[in-house]
């Protein structure tokens, strides 16, 4: 499968108080872990920059040769204009490609094969993650959606237009995708869990 991951990256981080990208969890910033598993699973890596755009993309300098940075003027629009450009940015040859954000610790390698694994056994449209009372991201979609996603805009994101697609998604577990990273309580619950690992 030819696939594409887009890393979605331009937020300002307004209720953090700081680029909620470059905190760093066990080591390492957020947008470094989530590019490098990015990269563990396919060569087709696009982060969508705006807001702190130079100092993220310099974070980012070692992985610069190993994937494309796609910048997004809009950013304060919200996240479906992300989304809009990292899609407008793919070649077409893409049979899918997989939204990722920067600020959820707990995705992991296993959780991404899984996903893929789901899309290939089933041939759903979307595969999204069930958190256990919603759904939403890391979501895989089939290149048949992606003009949809080439008309997002403004603070609508994927989630959007979920509700055209009732029953053409798959779903894999991932109760921790309701934790992410937006306010200072966020990050002090995670410095508690990676205190504990």
């Amino acid at each position: 499968m030819n696939l594409s991951i887009i890393i979605l990256a331009a937020g300002n981080s307004s209720r953090l108080g700081q680029p909620k990208q470059l905190i760093e969890y066990q080591g390492e910033s957020l947008i470094r872990r989530i590019t490098a598993l990015a990269l563990s699973v396919t060569s087709d890596v696009k982060v969508v920059l705006g807001a702190n755009a130079d100092i993220i993309r310099e974070n980012l300098q070692s992985f610069a040769s190993n994937i494309q940075i796609v910048d997004n003027p809009n950013w304060q629009q919200g996240m479906g204009t992300s989304i809009q450009k990292g899609v407008a940015s793919m070649t077409g040859k893409e049979d899918a490609t997989l939204i990722l954000l920067s600020d959820q610790p707990f995705v992991n390698f296993n959780l991404l094969q899984e996903i893929l694994q789901t899309f290939a056994e089933n041939s759903p449209q979307i595969v999204a993650c069930d958190y256990g009372n919603q759904i939403g991201v890391p979501m895989l979609f089939d290149k048949v959606v992606f003009h949809q996603l080439l008309q997002l805009k403004g603070d609508k994101g994927a989630r959007s237009f979920l509700k055209e697609f009732q029953g053409k998604i798959a779903t894999v577990p991932f109760p921790e995708g309701m934790f992410d990273i937006d306010t200072p309580n966020d990050l002090n619950e995670l410095r508690k869990i990676e205190d504990r690992t």
